[in-house]
This record gives C-alpha cells, sequence and structure tokens, in this order.
C-alpha cells in the first residue's frame, strides 16, 4: 500500500494509474492538462475528491469507484466537457447530486450507485442525449422520479433501486425505445404502472418490486416481447394478472408475489 505521489500532477499525460493505493487524491493531478484516461477504482483512497479535478479539459475517463472516498461531489466535475464515463459508485460520498453533471454532453456512463447521497435526481440529468448507463442505486436519493429522464434517448439501462423515491413512475419513461433494464424496486413509489411502459420495445428487465404500486397490471406489459424478467412482488396491485405474462410465469422469471392478485 501506498500513497498517490504528488509529483505526478507536473505530469502533461498519464494515460492510466492503477495500484495499491491508500490516502488522499492528490489536488496537484489537476494540471494534467493533457489527461485522457485516469482510473483509480477498487484502492483504498479516502477523503474528498478534488474540485481541481474538474480543470482536465479533454479527460474522457474518469473511475475513482470503490474506494472510500468521503465529502460531496465536486460540481466542478461538470466541467469536464470531453467526459464519457464518470464512475463513482461504491464509496462513502454524501450530498446530492450536483446538476451541473448535465452540463456532460459527452458522458455516456454515469455510475453513482452504492453511497449515500441524498436529496433529488436532478432533471437536468435529462440533457445527457447520448447516455446509455445510468445508475443512482442503493443511495438515500428522495423526491420523484424526473419526467425529463424520458429525454434520454440513448439509454440502455436505468437503475434507480434502493432509494427513497416518491410518487408515480412518470409515464414519459416509456419514450426509452432503447432501454433493456429498468430497476425502481425498494424506493416508496405509489400509484399505477404507466401503460407507456409497454412502449419499451427492447426491455429485458423490469423490477418494480418492494413499492406501494397499486391499481392493476397493464395488459400493454404483454406487448414486451424482449421481456425475460418481471419483478412486481411486495406492492398494492389487484385485479387479474393478464393472460399474455403467462409464458414468463412459466419460465418462473415472474415474480408477483405479496400482491392482491388473481389469475393464472
Amino acid at each position: 500500500m501506498r500513497p498517490i505521489p504528488e509529483a505526478l500532477g507536473a505530469l502533461l499525460t498519464l494515460e492510466t494509474l492503477v495500484s495499491r493505493l491508500i490516502g488522499p487524491i492528490p489536488p496537484e493531478l489537476g494540471n494534467l492538462a493533457a489527461l485522457q484516461y485516469l482510473n483509480f477504482r477498487s484502492n483504498q483512497l479516502t477523503g474528498p475528491i478534488p474540485v481541481e479535478l474538474g480543470r482536465l479539459a479533454v479527460l474522457e475517463y474518469l473511475s475513482l469507484g470503490g474506494n472510500e472516498l468521503t465529502g460531496s461531489i465536486p460540481p466542478e466535475l461538470g466541467e469536464l466537457a470531453a467526459l464519457q464515463n464518470l464512475a463513482l459508485s461504491d464509496n462513502q460520498l454524501t450530498g446530492s447530486i450536483p446538476p451541473e453533471l448535465g452540463n456532460l454532453t459527452e458522458l455516456k456512463q454515469l455510475w453513482l450507485q452504492i453511497n449515500e447521497l441524498t436529496g433529488p435526481i436532478p432533471v437536468e440529468l435529462g440533457r445527457l442525449a447520448v447516455l446509455a448507463y445510468l445508475d443512482l442505486g442503493a443511495n438515500e436519493l428522495t423526491g420523484h422520479i424526473p419526467p425529463q429522464l424520458g429525454d434520454l434517448g440513448a439509454l440502455k439501462s436505468l437503475s434507480l433501486f434502493n432509494n427513497k423515491l416518491g410518487g408515480n413512475i412518470p409515464p414519459e419513461l416509456g419514450n426509452l425505445r432503447q432501454l433493456q433494464k429498468l430497476w425502481l424496486s425498494d424506493n416508496h413509489l405509489t400509484g399505477p404502472i404507466p401503460r407507456e411502459l409497454g412502449n419499451l420495445a427492447a426491455l429485458q428487465y423490469l423490477s418494480l418490486a418492494k413499492n406501494e404500486l397499486s391499481g392493476y397490471i397493464p395488459p400493454q406489459l404483454g406487448d414486451l416481447g424482449a421481456l425475460k424478467s418481471l419483478s412486481l412482488f411486495d406492492n398494492k396491485l389487484g385485479g387479474f394478472i393478464p393472460k399474455v405474462l403467462g409464458a414468463l410465469g412459466k419460465s418462473q422469471a415472474l415474480r408477483l408475489s405479496s400482491n392482491d392478485l388473481t389469475g393464472l
């Protein structure tokens, strides 16, 4: 185990840096003006994320996941105009998600899961037009799911599980025609399941379990020809189970227990 040398801040380029590192991230790394790839994943780094990293104007890949970082996510990271992948998962980060992350118009992957983040999901994330993967799961986020997430036309995976989100599931999520995975389980979501989710032709995995959803299962879910797994257990759903879901039931990929459903 060794700390990150402060002398690295004098370098002009650094393609990758992966080792058994401890201690804080030196702010001097913000001087690496030509840096495109920075990977500190799965070390034992501590302390805050330096705001100076926001100066890395050509940085495309930043991975700090799997460490012991604390403090908030610096809004300055929203100045990384070339960034395509931002991975801060599996740390001890607190505070809210900076709305400035909505300025990262080249971002394709955003991984913030398994932290202690609080507050609402910024509506500004709906501006990330090329975003394909968004994982905010296993935090303490509150408020509603922003309808603006339905503007993320390139999104393939949306994971908001295990938070404290409430309100209805926005029907705008039915606009995500490339979505393959939708994980909203273990929140406080209420109201009906939007029939618009039946528009998600590419959807393979849908988990809405462990919420407070009510009403019936919309038959439009039977239009999801690519669906491999549907988890709706532990809600307040009632009525008949649509017969079109029978094939999923036979494959044991249909989980509907702890509701008030009849049929099948």
